[in-house]
């Protein structure tokens, strides 16, 4: 899919009320505005989807998609025909003030978050999905396709390190504490900002991420805090690169319905880690086992529908939002 290109006005209002000229992002051609976005967030995915599905076709109303790196007032500020709310950071640890899931706030459309939660305003729809699959890969067969190719991936014969670790920040010490942890069997590289010890991404890789975690039996993967149903892109980036994950999130559940939990090694914050790291330590040493731990699917029979699942919801609550609004 060939998409038309993309004209961002970066503006800021000229009475303060939008403070930081990140805080608003115009994609003209898709008629969305994102608001309150964070920079490494895959800020297209969403104005692309809806374009992809033809959502504002034959209208020239607008979307407004507010986040929550941003002022909440925002959302009030703006005057866009249609709203959304949009988060996939943990609201239940961090930006608290968005804890309801703008839910209570009679301006917002829809909302959308990984929250188990029954409500006719809310869908729950991960951020892992959008690192995963592009908005013009979400048709079944492509999802199908996928799934079965990383489920047979095992370029694992030539991986002579033992550990890599990718991330940029640690806020309540929890990443920490399972680098300490599994630093107990070996060494690990780290080739994030945080506990940076390893610069082979940058240099050798040229931030190709796969391409450096290729090199690895393991990656330790944990989320930057824990809640139900709280699963990022971290555990499907080891999976992709064919690694083993090392993880803790989610309540140690994540995507019970998508991924084989016994593909994945799971540390707790709490307690003894003592029989994982004896397993992890085996699996170092014994290449056979390693192998067939390695060589597991890591996603389940029913995944490829529940995934079509996820992207067939969010169109039709798209939909809904322009139809009845």
């Amino acid at each position: 899919m060939i998409y038309p290109k993309k004209i961002i006005d970066l503006v800021s209002d000229a009475k303060g009320l939008i403070k930081h000229i990140e805080d608003y992002r115009l994609f003209k051609v898709y008629q969305v505005k994102l608001y309150n976005w964070f920079r490494f967030s895959p800020d297209e995915w969403l104005p692309r989807f809806i374009y992809e599905r033809a959502i504002l076709k034959n209208t020239k109303k607008k979307i407004a998609i507010f986040s929550v790196f941003g002022r909440r007032l925002n959302i009030n500020l703006d005057n866009s025909d249609y709203k959304i709310f949009f988060t996939g950071e943990n609201i239940h640890a961090r930006f608290l003030e968005y804890g309801d899931l703008m839910l209570n706030n009679k301006n917002i459309d829809l909302s959308i978050g990984f929250d188990y939660l029954e409500h006719k305003n809310y869908i729950r729809f991960p951020i892992w999905l959008m690192n995963l699959f592009e908005p013009h890969e979400t048709s079944y067969s492509s999802i199908k396709k996928k799934c079965e190719y990383w489920n047979s991936y095992i370029e694992i014969n030539e991986r002579t390190k033992f550990c890599s670790f990718l991330s940029r920040h640690d806020y309540f010490g929890d990443r920490l504490f399972f680098y300490n942890e599994v630093s107990r069997i070996g060494e690990i590289d780290s080739a994030g900002e945080f506990m940076h010890n390893n610069d082979d991404l940058k240099l050798k890789y040229n931030d190709d991420k796969f391409e450096y975690l290729k090199n690895y039996q393991f990656n330790l993967c944990p989320e930057n805090s824990n809640y139900a149903g709280y699963c990022t892109e971290k555990v499907f980036e080891a999976i992709k690169s064919g690694c083993i994950p090392i993880y803790w999130g989610s309540d140690n559940n994540p995507e019970p319905e998508i991924l084989n939990q016994s593909a994945i090694l799971f540390l707790n914050r709490t307690g003894n880690n003592d029989q994982t790291l004896e397993e992890i330590s085996l699996l170092k040493r014994n290449r056979k086992l390693y192998l067939e731990f390695a060589q597991q699917e890591r996603f389940t029979d029913q995944a490829p529908d529940v995934i079509f699942e996820f992207f067939r919801k969010l169109e039709k609550k798209l939909v809904e939002v322009v139809k009845n609004s």
